[in-house]
């Protein structure tokens, strides 16, 4: 028995210490979103598996946005808010005012997409984005973007602050009509999606009447725009003790979160959302019961989450390669591998990512993108291609212009057996000779759709 423990020890110790592979330097690279290849092309053969994910995940803490954030004309949103302020003007000052914010946020966010170093954070924000759903349609523009720094600070920080912060932020709740949801005039929408998308999962962890009075809880909160906070309305509040999942008492929005995170399929639905999002589209029970419970032990900490899912057996399996379907986002992240230009304005990427599929601040529902083979239905999969086509003869068009250095290092790069490999997992064929065509190849290469 002694020879059989050593042994197994041993074994482990093999798997976890022995320098990556360039293979597996490309599926960690493809997994988690970094837009830059050198950090780990350069010293992959220098690193263990753990020593790789420790790297990326440690680069994936939080750090400040790179441009600058948005201002917005705050004296106007507050007179429009008005009860004195006539309807007619209303209309007149609020289309366009929603309208310039609207494109001042997605430009803004398209720099820093391009621009930023921290594209697990950037990955992590997006991921975020579409679990807690909510669009700058139905939502101000200012709430919109306070919410995204919400996510931003959080992306790869607790889970439990992340809820408390998304639920105290009035983008959800502006969203989902809970600034309507008031006592004797109950509205559901928001303690319905919070169970079902946000925390828990659709299934019978919980009861119409758990969603029903989760609802009373949430009653009273209204949005001060002074502060982009929620607030409680005494007087339209339910004040009644009730029972959810077999508790009763006075229930508030913060106890009712504690309740919530209290719950063992909260760990456990979390945990299979970013299991899509890293591993595969699979989920091994097994292993997910043993990482939510690590999940949950941590108090919800993401980047412990994290690191066990990246060093687990399950991500580094070669069934689980090259099984993920890139979102329009990490389609343009991982370009950037090659391609890498500061400004988004001059390539009218909000406009192709959109017919792509992917329209930042306005997922298509409550559900989100739905991710997976969606991305790459008959229609799709034609403006995939268009939107690379045109990014990239767009950038060397640029580079040619004003900076011929980026240029030239864009194609040496599409002349590198390595860069090759890691963009699209094989070498670019002989007969394509010219670097501007082999980095056309790469780019336009049905691989490149896949991490």
């Amino acid at each position: 028995m002694k020879v059989f423990i050593l042994s197994i020890i041993s074994i482990f110790i093999s798997m976890s210490s022995y320098a990556i592979s360039i293979e597996d330097a490309r599926h960690l690279w493809s997994r988690t979103g970094f837009s830059s290849a050198n950090f780990i092309l350069k010293d992959y053969s220098d690193l263990t598996r753990e020593q790789a994910v420790k790297l990326v995940i440690n680069a994936g803490s939080y750090t400040l946005p790179i441009e600058e954030i948005p201002v917005f004309n705050d004296a106007l949103y507050l007179k429009l808010r008005s009860k004195n302020f006539p309807k007619s003007e209303k209309r007149e000052l609020k289309e366009p005012l929603h309208h310039e914010d609207r494109k001042k946020i997605t430009d803004w966010w398209f720099r820093e997409i391009l621009n930023t170093n921290n594209t697990l954070q950037e990955k992590m924000t997006v991921f975020w984005h579409t679990h807690f759903t909510s669009d700058f349609i139905k939502v101000r523009p200012p709430y919109m973007l306070s919410q995204n720094q919400v996510f931003r600070k959080n992306a790869l920080g607790n889970f439990r602050e992340l809820l408390i912060d998304v639920m105290h932020d009035p983008a959800i709740h502006r969203y989902l009509d809970n600034a309507k949801n008031r006592v004797n005039k109950l509205n559901e929408n928001l303690s319905r999606e919070l169970l079902e998308l946000y925390t828990m999962g659709e299934g019978d962890h919980y009861s119409e009447t758990d969603i029903k009075n989760i609802a009373k809880a949430l009653t009273g909160l209204y949005d001060d725009y002074s502060t982009k906070k929620m607030k409680l309305w005494y007087d339209g509040k339910d004040h009644s003790s009730n029972v959810i999942f077999g508790n009763r008492k006075y229930f508030g929005l913060d106890s009712v979160l504690d309740l919530i995170l209290d719950q063992d399929q909260t760990a456990k639905f979390i945990t299979s959302k970013l299991w899509v999002e890293f591993i595969s589209y699979n989920i091994d029970q097994h292993e997910l019961n043993r990482l939510s419970k690590i999940f949950r032990e941590s108090n919800y900490d993401i980047k412990t989450l994290l690191s066990e899912m990246l060093n687990s057996s399950h991500f580094w399996s070669e069934k689980n390669r090259n099984n993920l379907i890139k979102s329009p986002f990490d389609l343009m992240v991982s370009s950037k591998i090659f391609l890498n230009f500061p400004e988004s304005k001059l390539f009218k990427l909000p406009k192709l990512m959109k017919r792509s599929g992917q329209r930042l601040f306005r997922p298509p529902d409550v559900k989100g993108w739905r991710g997976g083979r969606s991305w790459i239905n008959a229609d799709l999969i034609l403006e995939r291609k268009d939107l690379l086509n045109k990014y990239l003869k767009r950038a060397t068009k640029y580079y040619g212009e004003s900076d011929s250095d980026f240029l030239e290092l864009a194609l040496n790069k599409a002349d590198d057996r390595e860069y090759q490999f890691f963009a699209i997992g094989k070498a670019v064929p002989e007969e394509v000779e010219r670097s501007r065509d082999r980095l056309k190849y790469i780019l336009l290469n049905d691989n490149f759709n896949f991490k």
